[in-house]
């Protein structure tokens, strides 16, 4: 039992905390409360180089995410905001103290106090340990919180937990101890264990899909030793699965329902959601290193469609991260997760076609060398900021490089999938050349685009035939001119399989010469 006169300091420092820092707010809860997300901490002794992490994939209907430098309070602090706001959804301080949440509506929010948002940017501000964040809640315990979350902590002497927090209590999970983290490590959905768990897992947990895909790709992680954050972010924040948590592959060569488009991943239950609007891996430092060495590794926008970038509790963060309006490397991001969720009768469908193809190419095969180059360079530079000193200077040139490299990196993709869609449609070379597009998309179900053009009018032929040679359709037979075209096929009565296309061009006269041929194979999946 604690002595009464020591409760009633740790009330007191809530009540200053809040009065002092939100004076006249009120919290909203609707607001601080829906975040549906993916999140995970792991000790030293879990992780392959020793340094505990914390990390979360932000499932959120608030997109626009951005960078902030915050320097209001008692410790200095980068984290996650939306633009313009000023809640913290992850981030960590100057002394090494780390702070990210899961929302857990299973547990009973208090009528009163700070959100869960709002509690995160307090005790950023305030807090230099999990100690003090323990401290924080036992005050707050009494005062009232307006939180329901799991909320993952670190901080510089290692120490590593979830704080499962209803509204006046809490339960802690310390990552260190092995009778609750046999590995070092502790994970959670948007369920508690003292919630709706509280019996043991079973299938109706809302969420309970991507707290057993988390569970699997960690043992792994840990088996292997390569529980890392470059692990976390290519392989965990880019995963998908599916209702029973199994993985699913990329491309996905089939249909996932028989009546959606082929090669559309269903991503409403994977850790990779169509709602994740940022995704942030926290590491750590180990005992003796500076605490300005901690790392914000995050990826602005839809993670299948960002690069991660390195930020650091030293300075502001750099435009591309932190815009007037809006951060650069957000928006380009969501530019690019529009040209991927682009099934319209469903927007939970991503196009794992266009992520990688059957052919190694797509959108990952550009900006993962490019990501690898970031973790490169950051890596570099931290062995020499850690052995022979840093200036806040040069860690912080090194984030805007990194930042502007990504930045440029997603707005070239962008415009190779949007010249890519457009060449494949319609072609536009030189005038003197006839041209035959390949069809997309390739494979296709319902129906595909095939675009060429003429540098003269022509009689033309568009034939399709099967493996034997065989004419099986005529979709185009007559005079066109000169010009780009676009010949939509659909409704082919097809079996499943591959199939070639072949254009003839003619001339107009009576003679009709040959004047062009060429040959293509597409793929129908009926």
């Amino acid at each position: 039992m604690k002595k009464n006169h020591f409760k009633l300091l740790l009330v007191l420092f809530a009540l200053l905390i809040w009065n002092i820092q939100f004076a006249g707010a009120s919290p909203k809860y609707s607001e601080e409360n829906n975040e549906e997300c993916t999140i995970g901490v792991a000790s030293g002794k879990a992780t392959s180089d020793g340094r505990p992490l914390i990390w979360k994939t932000r499932d959120t209907s608030s997109r626009d995410n951005e960078i902030k430098y915050n320097t209001s309070y008692k410790y200095k602090f980068v984290s996650v905001i939306n633009a313009g706001g000023t809640l913290a959804w992850m981030g960590v301080n100057e002394k090494g103290f780390a702070i990210l949440n899961s929302n857990s509506s299973d547990l009973e929010s208090g009528s009163s106090g700070p959100g869960n948002g709002t509690l995160m940017k307090i005790v950023l501000g305030n807090c230099g340990t999990v100690l003090d964040f323990t401290n924080f809640l036992d005050s707050t315990n009494v005062t009232g919180r307006q939180t329901a979350a799991n909320f993952a902590v670190i901080d510089s002497t290692g120490a590593a937990a979830i704080f499962e927090t209803a509204g006046y209590e809490y339960w802690k999970f310390d990552a260190n101890d092995s009778t609750i983290a046999p590995n070092g490590y502790v994970l959670r959905t948007n369920f508690a264990f003292n919630g709706a768990a509280r019996d043991g897992l079973h299938d109706g947990l809302y969420s309970i899909e991507r707290y057993r895909r988390q569970r699997d790709l960690m043992s792994d992680f840990y088996a292997g030793d390569t529980l890392n954050y470059h692990s976390i972010i290519r392989y965990q924040m880019r995963d998908f699965s599916d209702f029973n948590s199994e993985p699913v592959p990329v491309p996905f060569p089939d249909r996932w329902l028989s009546y959606r488009p082929f090669g559309y991943i269903y991503a409403g239950v994977s850790i990779c959601r169509s709602s994740t609007a940022s995704t942030s891996v926290i590491q750590g430092v180990l005992p003796g290193e500076s605490s300005l060495l901690s790392i914000l590794w995050t990826i602005l926008g839809q993670p299948a469609a960002g690069i991660a970038v390195p930020y650091f509790p030293v300075g502001n963060a750099p435009s591309a991260a932190n815009g007037p309006d809006t951060a650069p490397l957000c928006d380009i991001s969501g530019d690019i997760r529009s040209l991927l969720f682009d099934y319209a009768e469903n927007s939970h469908y991503i196009d794992s076609y266009k992520l990688r193809n059957e052919d190694g190419f797509g959108l990952w095969a550009n900006i993962f060398p490019a990501e690898d180059s970031i973790f490169t360079i950051a890596e570099e530079n931290l062995s020499r900021w850690r052995s022979t000193g840093f200036s806040v200077s040069e860690i912080l040139a090194t984030e805007t490089s990194l930042a502007q490299y990504a930045l440029q990196t997603l707005n070239n993709e962008y415009d190779r999938m949007i010249t890519a869609v457009e060449e494949e449609l319609i072609p536009v070379l030189s005038p003197n050349e006839f041209v035959l597009a390949q069809n997309y998309p390739n494979p296709f179900n319902a129906a595909t685009t095939i675009g060429f053009y003429l540098p003269a009018s022509s009689f033309i032929t568009l034939k399709i035939y099967n493996l034997l040679g065989e004419e099986v359709a005529t979709p185009i037979s007559g005079a066109m001119e000169a010009g780009s075209h676009v010949a939509e096929i659909s409704g082919m009565n097809l079996a499943t399989g591959i199939y070639f296309y072949r254009l003839e061009a003619h001339t107009l006269n009576s003679e009709r010469v040959l004047l062009f041929r060429n040959t293509k194979k597409f793929q129908y999946i009926k």
